[in-house]
């Protein structure tokens, strides 16, 4: 994809983009120097981080570093193990005061309790709206580790972001779009859905889901290349994995119905940079940054003027 040279208060976007890196006073450093939290939830990790405080410890830090790149801990961060079974010696040993997880990672609290109070961090429950639920989360975050003024500047600063990327996203607001993964498969993708965060940041952008399937409890959809026929007009957006996705785009340069698609043969099925779904108020802040980014100034097909 090859976006346009218009580039309209690129200086404003860039600054708003760039306010979580400076949401947090600095003067205040020395004074949270104490908290020693452990996350084994990425999303309380770059939540942490954003909030300069840098976790002790975080699960599986090697992928974490992969998959969310704009809050990177520290080098002297100790490495967790998997998010699934954390390394409970070596918490020990750390002596962290308060230990992060996540509501999908609930069955681990009674063996971690033992070692510091958990706290439960819930981004993603079909019950409630996802971004309310980060929001939310972050503010507890900020609470537990005496961040709170950090916390309330960088939501305003979120919210003003918003404001300004729905409004630059105004012209595409009636194409219906599709964000997910291809599969390896080269026949089935992934598509964000209801009980997402992705849903809920597309609506607040004033775009349309094209997703009107069913999800699963993590808001996603597994979705037969075949379905993608019945909204002709949509734009697909793809995180970019890598390895992985370049496997599916071999598979779809070889599939007569990929190929055949009206949004494939018009340029309306794209890459995007990969972002962790599962994330808090960062991750979202990076998603909406890459959703302008694809589609605010790119011609989107016939139609477009």
């Amino acid at each position: 994809m090859r976006v346009s040279g218009r580039r309209i208060g690129i200086d404003r976007r860039r600054f708003l983009a760039g306010a979580a890196l400076l949401c947090a006073p600095a003067g205040n450093a020395a004074a949270n120097a104490a908290p020693r939290p452990a996350a084994v939830d990425w999303a309380a990790a770059e939540c942490l981080l954003a909030l300069r405080v840098a976790p002790i410890a975080i699960a599986d830090i090697a992928t974490y570093r992969q998959w969310l790149p704009e809050f990177q801990p520290p080098l002297n961060v100790r490495d967790l193990g998997a998010r699934t079974e954390p390394n409970l010696e070596l918490l020990a040993e750390l002596v962290p005061d308060r230990i992060f997880i996540s509501n999908w990672q609930g069955g681990l609290a009674a063996l971690l309790q033992r070692i510091a109070p958990v706290e439960v961090v819930t981004i993603i429950d079909a019950r409630t709206d996802a971004m309310d639920n980060a929001r939310e989360a972050f503010t507890r975050i900020a609470s537990a580790t005496g961040r709170q003024e950090a916390a309330s500047s960088c939501l305003s600063a979120f919210d003003a972001a918003l404001a300004e990327s729905s409004g630059a996203l105004a012209r595409v607001a009636s194409r219906p779009v599709y964000v997910g993964v291809l599969h390896e498969n080269g026949t089935q993708l992934f598509l964000y859905g209801k009980g997402s965060w992705v849903h809920s940041l597309m609506l607040r952008l004033g775009l349309r889901n094209a997703l009107t399937s069913p999800t699963s409890a993590f808001g996603n959809a597994l979705v037969d290349i075949a379905e993608l026929a019945a909204v002709p007009d949509a734009v697909l957006l793809y995180l970019d994995q890598g390895a992985r996705t370049r496997r599916a785009e071999r598979e779809l340069r070889a599939s007569t119905l990929w190929q055949g698609l009206p949004m494939v043969k018009e340029g309306r099925a794209r890459t995007i940079p990969a972002f962790y779904a599962l994330g808090g108020v960062p991750s979202i802040w990076r998603t909406m940054r890459l959703l302008v980014a694809a589609l605010a100034n790119a011609p989107t097909g016939r139609g477009d003027g």
